[in-house]
């Protein structure tokens, strides 16, 4: 089983065989990634770990809804916000 999940693991030895693969920095890799930690991992978090927590019979619409509400609350702080 050990050779299983070693299988599925990139090691060591995979990243030192193609080093330019892994500091060669993709054109809009780096933005892409501000974006989605700006507006987006920190609501996905929290939303996972109330599913996590609460464990609902279906949890992807639950981690859905919550992601909407989320959604419609930055929103209205967004409009909120905006000067006149």
């Amino acid at each position: 089983m050990a050779s299983d999940s070693a299988a599925n693991t990139p090691g060591a030895d995979s990243a030192a065989a193609t080093p330019t693969a892994s500091t060669q920095v993709r054109p809009g890799g780096a933005p892409i990634r501000r974006y989605m930690n700006e507006k987006i991992v920190p609501h996905l978090l929290d939303g996972m770990t109330i599913v996590a927590k609460e464990q609902p019979s279906n949890p992807l619409r639950a981690l859905g809804e919550y992601l909407i509400q989320k959604s419609n609350e930055v929103e209205q702080q967004g409009v909120s916000k905006t000067p006149e």
